[in-house]
């Protein structure tokens, strides 16, 4: 096999015994593994007694099809290629009538699941608007996958554990007596029937003699017992995976699953993958430094980059988020000018908050984008309800627009009442906004109809008549917004959180209209423009919005690569994470500072040519402009993998103190003490 390097020939090759192949970020894992099976098969291993699994139905189903171009589809069929809960589902039919008396069963997808814990919640006279049913279920799932069964779960002074602890058992008593399992039964399940029944354990371990895992660093306890227990005598199982991407510690994925295979295997053989065809060398030279501490000698990696030198990696340090922002878009521009497409381009970030402000100045520069790991801001419904008033502010003829700003929040006009508005409206060739202002002369329209018909009339002629008189845009959106109710309506229908959330989404569309008029200079254009901007599809653009970039979370980016990768927000409180240095969370949640430096350690290594890391140097708060620290996984990264670009700190009422933390970083890196040379 001609293709594959030394290392990958290895893992290939091996025949026997535990095996696990240490693959670092773009060193070919994929491949190698569908070249183990072909191996495998070639030396006479029927494809049936082949179990290979992945972790999502994608990832399978591109595992299928590559194994199927090397060995036929004939023989690709027969091997079980599957995730953990496709194989789950497949063993509990065959084995069901063995655990339920017969062959029947459903399986609850994670809505069923809810809604079955919210019922059991009732019933036991909890009320759901003082607990989220959510974080309930959740801890729940914990408990499976840790292999914790209902009767072992440890007593908690805490409200939710001490909750989800009276639950659990009623919840798997009704999905007993219901033939149900949920996601989690399709692994636990078969593990707990493995370890009660010796002969169905023998049975399935004849079954296989050969287990390839991939990813398996993402890995739970439930998950490990199940491999080791249809690992056979042999210990023919091979795992793929890399400890520096293990970033899934949230979801109950456990990082020592890797780093102690060889305890729980003895014997095993460690291959380590080195060689990246992915990143120019500077990328890797940043993630090595960033992956390098605290792990023990037989499980460290040094990326090598096949492909050569290329770019230092640029730091970019600007005035604050929304600059940041800014120069993501200039750079985007500059680099679409030169040689590369957006599809070329993703701008990664820690929390999907941290989009709003770059999907604002993306859709002000015209540019398409796709959203990963989150919903679009501006597809967000209380966003689309907030623009729907200014549609109609703008074109009182926008009906489809007018509907909804009548539907939110309620005000009495139901479907009969806006169907009969809707009737007087086309038959005296009247708007829906017009026919607001005549609503008292239509027959039959209840009481509530009208008030609610003459209030939303009165709130436009009062926004009208603003903008009439010169009042801005932002000052006048939101008088509209506070004389309809609108934040008070968020509040009352989104309890606790949520609420707080889709509050705080209403402001940043009041900020995004004051920073857009601020842009424009008082150009009395401004309702017109700022909407044309926000529209999702401009005609021309349609067929070109394929080409846009990619916005993403750090965890949805794992398994994807770029050519030009912005790693924003690069501060101490956004990555890490501020909650993964509160210890008291850390206990609680999970959280753990090393995740937070192989999400960074992800980041990095998504890139191919061009990594930029940016931070902005402070904050507003309360109207108070607050330094923000560097990022720690900044510190100690080799000079000479480095450049200093587009520092664009203006002079500010807190410049020394900001100029002061961004030279501390710099001298850092450098090892000087010099000062910071701006740029422009």
């Amino acid at each position: 096999m001609p293709s594959l390097n030394p290392a990958q020939q290895a893992a290939v090759d091996h025949e026997q015994g535990p095996l696990l192949v240490l693959a670092g970020a773009g060193s070919g894992k994929t491949r190698v593994i569908t070249h183990r099976i072909a191996r495998l098969l070639e030396r006479g291993v029927r494809p049936e007694a082949i179990l290979a699994v992945s972790f999502t139905n994608k990832a399978a189903e591109e595992l299928a099809e590559r194994v199927g171009a090397m060995v036929g589809e004939a023989r690709a069929r027969k091997i079980w290629l599957s995730t953990f809960h496709r194989f789950g589902a497949r063993f509990l039919t065959e084995e069901a009538r063995g655990y339920w008396g017969d062959d029947r069963y459903v399986i609850f997808d994670q809505g069923d699941s809810v809604g079955l814990i919210r019922d059991l919640v009732k019933r036991a006279g909890v009320s759901e608007r003082d607990l989220d049913v959510a974080a309930v279920a959740a801890r729940i799932s914990s408990w499976k996958n840790l292999l914790v069964a209902p009767e072992a779960v440890p007593e908690s002074d805490f409200e939710y554990d001490a909750v989800a602890r009276e639950i659990y058992p009623r919840y798997d008593e009704a999905l007993r007596t219901m033939r149900a399992v949920d996601f989690d039964d399709l692994v636990v399940l078969p593990v707990r029937m493995l370890q009660e029944r010796p002969e169905l354990q023998a049975r399935w371990r004849e079954r296989f003699r050969h287990l390839l895992i991939d990813e398996f660093q993402d890995t739970n306890r439930s998950q490990l017992a199940l491999v080791k227990m249809l690992t056979n005598g042999l210990g023919n199982v091979c795992v793929v995976g890399d400890d520096d991407q293990a970033i899934y510690g949230w979801r109950g994925a456990d990082v020592r699953n890797i780093l102690e295979f060889p305890k729980h295997f003895p014997g095993t053989r460690i291959v380590t993958l080195e060689e990246n065809y992915r990143s120019f060398a500077p990328i890797l030279t940043v993630a090595n430094a960033v992956s390098g501490a605290n792990k023990p000698e037989a499980m460290r990696k040094e990326l090598r980059a096949v492909r050569g030198s290329g770019e230092a990696v640029r730091l970019c340090v600007a005035r604050d988020a929304a600059e940041e922002a800014r120069m993501v878009a200039r750079e985007i521009r500059a680099l679409t000018r030169d040689r590369y497409r957006l599809r070329d381009i993703a701008i990664l970030y820690r929390s999907n908050l941290q989009a709003r402000l770059l999907e604002e100045e993306l859709r002000v520069q015209g540019f398409a984008y796709r959203l990963l790991g989150g919903t679009q801001y501006f597809d967000r419904k209380e966003v689309k309800d907030a623009l729907a008033y200014l549609r109609v502010l703008l074109n009182p003829k926008d009906d489809l627009s007018m509907r909804r700003a009548i539907a939110t929040p309620p005000r009495g006009i139901g479907p009969a009442a806006l169907e009969k508005m809707g009737h007087v409206g086309r038959a005296r060739n009247l708007s829906l906004r017009q026919v607001l202002g005549i609503a008292p002369e239509i027959a039959g329209l209840p009481a509530p109809a009208l008030r609610g018909a003459r209030d939303l009339h009165f709130a436009f002629e009062r926004a009208e008549q603003a903008l009439q008189r010169g009042q801005t845009l932002a000052t006048t959106a939101r008088a509209l917004f506070d004389d309809v109710g609108f934040r008070e309506d968020l509040l009352a229908l989104n309890r606790g959180a949520a609420g707080t959330r889709r509050c705080e989404n209403l402001d940043f569309l009041l900020r995004s209209i004051e920073r857009f008029e601020q842009s424009q200079g008082g150009d009395k254009t401004t309702l017109a423009s700022f909407l044309a901007r926000l529209s999702l599809r401009l005609p021309a653009e349609e067929e070109a919005a394929r080409d846009a970039v990619t916005l993403s979370t750090l965890h949805a980016a794992k398994g994807l690569e770029f050519p030009v990768v912005f790693l924003v927000g690069c501060v101490e409180g956004i990555l890490p994470h501020s909650r993964t240095t509160d210890p008291k969370v850390t206990d609680v949640q999970g959280a753990d500072i090393e995740e937070e430096r192989r999400l960074f350690y992800v980041g990095v290594t998504r890139a191919q040519d061009i990594l930029y890391l940016m931070r902005p140097a402070h904050r507003s708060m309360r109207g108070r402009t607050q330094p923000l620290a560097p990022s720690r996984f900044l510190e100690g990264l080799p000079e000479e993998a480095l450049c200093e670009y587009g520092i664009t700190i203006e002079e500010t009422p807190d410049h020394e103190e900001v100029e002061a933390i961004t030279n501390a970083l710099l001298a850092r890196l450098s090892g000087q003490s010099s000062g910071l040379s701006q740029t422009r």
